[in-house]
């Protein structure tokens, strides 16, 4: 009988035990799951959203009227080619800090790096403030960034806006910014050209952008200079 009194308290511990470890493993996996889906979306050099990121932002924006800024750096790669990746890299992380400050106050804003140089600015509001967005953008850029001991260079960014009103289609909204970035970077870079709503919104084809990337690459293969 003293044996089997003995027992039970032994039992119980062991189930606690086993209540508390099942906690343990169902917590961590709960954890995993978090950090697998944040990975997912977040692009792991700069902390900012990625693609995929960036389409979940967008759809809990779904049905606000949103500003949308597309930057896309101008001769980026120099930088690469000069000092290396990992000022290449510097470069990028601290760009996304600043673009990331533009919209710090604004509520389910988000900020993506959706290509090597490329960064998408997206914002919820109901009067069309795009245009200010992409002052901002290019002003912020302006500043001197140090990407290797003693080394600092400064960055433009050729810069599209647009200003979408609830339901219009969101790839073809992309598709105006980017139009809008490419007539920047043909004009030079260094600036902001904003989607002319009177225009309507353009078709989706391949992005003017790429094609002027692919051109430029198909250009420096040929050893052909401008």
């Amino acid at each position: 009988m003293k044996a089997r009194t003995m027992l039970l308290p032994a039992a119980a511990v062991l189930s606690l035990a086993g209540h508390v470890w099942a906690a343990q493993v169902a917590r961590s996996q709960r954890c995993r799951l978090v950090a697998a889906r944040r990975d997912a979306t977040t692009d792991p050099l700069t902390g900012c959203a990625n693609r995929a990121g960036l389409d979940r932002a967008l759809d809990e924006l779904d049905g606000e009227p949103i500003d949308l800024v597309l930057v896309d750096l101008d001769r980026f790669k120099p930088v690469n080619d000069t000092w290396g990746h990992a000022a290449g890299d510097r470069l990028l992380v601290e760009i996304a800090r600043r673009l990331r400050e533009c919209l710090d106050d604004v509520e389910d804003a988000v900020v993506a790096r959706i290509g090597g140089d490329e960064f998408v600015l997206a914002a919820p509001s109901s009067v069309p403030l795009a245009h200010y967005l992409g002052a901002e953008v290019i002003s912020v850029l302006a500043a001197p960034i140090e990407v290797a001991h003693g080394v600092t260079v400064t960055v433009t960014a050729s810069v599209g806006a647009i200003h979408a009103t609830a339901g219009e289609d969101r790839a073809r909204v992309m598709a105006a910014a980017d139009a809008a970035a490419y007539e920047a970077k043909l004009r030079g870079g260094d600036g902001l050209v904003e989607h002319n709503p009177l225009s309507g919104l353009p078709e989706v084809e391949q992005r003017p952008l790429l094609r002027l990337r692919e051109l430029a690459a198909l250009t420096n293969a040929l050893g052909v200079t401008a």
